[in-house]
Formats: C-alpha cells, structure tokens, sequence
C-alpha cells in the first residue's frame, strides 16, 4: 500500500528523522527494519503483535510495550486521545488506574485480541509511533551523542538494545548496560575507526568501544531478540560494516545471511530475487565504513580481554566450556554463563506501516 503525503503526516513522518537524532534518513531505516527482522523475523513494524508474559504484564507492539512499566497504557492513553476516549480498550481504563497505583491484581482478560484487532488501524499506528520516538528511538540517540558515536553500527545498535531492553539505568538496561561498559575500560584502546571517544578520561576507538558494549549486553542475551542482534552485529563488525550506505548484509533472526536495503526488502542469500532472479551476496562496496577489520571479533570472549574468542567459548580462556549449549561472555576474569538460546513464539496481527511509509 502506498500512502498519500498527508497519511504520513498523520502517521508521524518523523520516524524518518529527528532534529538531534543521531541516525536519520537511510541508515535510520535500515536500523528499524534490522531490529524489526531480529525481533519479530521481517522488515515491518509489528502494530498488532501482543504476548502475555506473565498474569500481570503483557508485552505487545512496535517496541513490545509493556503493561508492567505503563508504556502500553502510554500508548493506549495517546490512541484514546485519537479516537475522543471511546474505542476498544475503553474496557480497560480501570485497568490502568489500577496498574499506576501498584496493583498487580487486574484483571487484562481480552487485552491481547484487543490490541490486535486494530493492528491495521492508522490511528493506532500514530499512536504507537508517537510512544516510540519519544521513549525508545530519540532517548538512544540522545545517548549516542552523548558518547559521541559517529559510525550508524554503532547508533542502531542502541537503538536495538532500547527495543529490547528498556532506556532505565538497572544493570539489564540501556543506561545501565553503557555504564558497565564504559566502567570496564580503564586504559587507552586504539582501533581501526575514524572516531576516538573520550570515556573517563580515556581516549577509545569508537568500534572499540561497540565491542565490548555487545559483550556487556551478552550477559543479558535470553532477553528477546538480544542473541540474534549480537549475533547480526557482530557479523557487521566483522564484514566491515560500520558507516552505513543503503544496504548492510546481516543475519536475521534465525542466524541466515539476508540484506536489507532502503527500498523496504530483507533478501535472504539463498533465495534468487524476485524482481531480477539473482540471489543477495555480500559486497565490499555494498555499504561504505571507516574501520578495517584485521581480526574476527566474537563477543562471546576468551578470556583475554578482547573478545575474540576461544575454542570453548567459556570466556575464561582455558579450553574447557561447555560450547554452544551454555554460551559464556565476559572479558578477562568477569565472565557471565547461561542456559543458550531460547525462541519465543509470537502471534502478530495485521503488520503494514514502516515499509509504506519508506516507499515514498
């Protein structure tokens, strides 16, 4: 569907750029379709998703809004405000009185068929949109000026990890997993980037820096679609992706080589394309980067401070982890084991908006 110019208006035209957001335009659009295609498996904002994760929280939509910290009642409350506060989830406004005070016994019976049910509907998009930008996208680029992050690796990959995580300063957070990160360095790393950050007084190279970020944000990968972001990204840094043109080559949510492209399409290699025939491979000059690359980065650690890895992968570089079952990450000592990958299953509703409203 293509969508006539005052649509977009509606819809939030500002998802494409931001006055200080740090990724606009192109790349900007290629970091919403990659975290789309790691968290939900394709290019387009999920409006209709919902799952129920526990008797009292429920996640659902373009950011899994979560009844649990308000941000779905935030959207509920922007989409009333659309609609003159008689719509579908008027049967809950007690619920959300109920759920800002603390109380954790409410009843959300039919929550997710109602998010569902108006997937489609415009209305719910600029709600939804509006929710986003202002508590996910723009506080991550705020944060990535504030580091001083110049490659679009770098800025999408914050960006991802406030979908996923949440923006908060707890130790599984964006604010928080920075902070742990920019701790852990206490000496000068020079690197192969055009950009030197200055953290705690030290001087950083910028790719560096996102190195060791995804280790620290490894140590969280059960959260939903966080091992397949590190896994995705890791495969950019490694390929040389790092200043982003109009395609970057990745890995979606199952682990299989794709690109993406401004033009609103994930291509996986080993399907021909359906307009030309030919299958998606990779190009030194597919996207444009600043870093060169000389060894192969793995976040997963060896132990040695620098997360290339080892045999075990047990980060304690002494060859006797468990392999991929109980995946471990950390630098030197401070390393972080868990209980491998685990899939969640989803149900989405009808899925359009993003790749209309980047078709224009």
């Amino acid at each position: 569907m293509k969508l006539t110019h005052s649509l977009v208006s509606a819809l939030g035209a500002a998802f494409l750029g931001t006055a200080d957001a740090a990724l606009s335009g192109c790349p900007k659009s290629l970091a919403i379709q990659l975290t789309n295609v790691l968290q939900a498996g394709q290019i387009e904002f999920p409006y209709g998703s919902c799952e129920k994760l526990s008797s009292d929280e429920y996640v659902a939509g373009i950011a899994r809004f979560s009844t649990k910290d308000g941000s779905a009642w935030k959207v509920i409350n922007a989409y009333h405000s659309l609609t003159g506060g008689v719509d579908i989830f008027s049967q809950f406004d007690g619920v959300i009185v109920k759920n800002s005070g603390g109380d954790s016994s409410i009843n959300m019976n039919g929550f997710c068929n109602a998010w569902s049910s108006v997937g489609a509907d415009q209305k719910f998009w600029s709600a939804q949109g509006s929710v986003f930008e202002k508590d996910y996208y723009n506080p991550s680029q705020s944060l990535a000026d504030q580091l001083g992050l110049k490659l679009s690796i770098a800025q999408a990959q914050l960006y991802d990890a406030a979908i996923a995580h949440g923006i908060g300063s707890s130790s599984d957070e964006l604010v928080g997993m920075i902070d742990a990160t920019n701790k852990a360095i206490t000496a000068d790393i020079s690197g192969s980037s055009s950009n030197t950050l200055t953290i705690s007084g030290y001087r950083v190279d910028e790719l560096e820096w996102l190195k060791r970020f995804l280790v620290t944000r490894a140590k969280y990968r059960d959260v939903h679609g966080t091992k397949a972001s590190i896994d995705s990204y890791t495969y950019m840094i490694n390929n040389n992706e790092a200043a982003w043109g109009d395609k970057i080559y990745v890995l979606n949510d199952q682990g299989n080589e794709g690109d993406i492209d401004c033009n609103n399409s994930y291509v996986p290699y080993s399907t021909p394309d359906n307009n030309t025939g030919s299958s998606a491979t990779p190009s030194s000059s597919s996207s444009s980067t600043d870093t060169d690359t000389t060894s192969v980065f793995n976040p997963y650690g060896d132990g040695d401070g620098d997360g290339d890895g080892d045999d075990d992968g047990d980060g304690d570089g002494d060859g006797d982890g468990e392999g991929n079952d109980s995946e471990c990450y950390g630098y030197g000592a401070n390393y972080y084991c868990g209980a491998g990958n685990s899939k969640l299953a989803y149900s989405f509703g009808l899925l359009s908006g993003l790749s209309a409203l980047l078709a224009l």
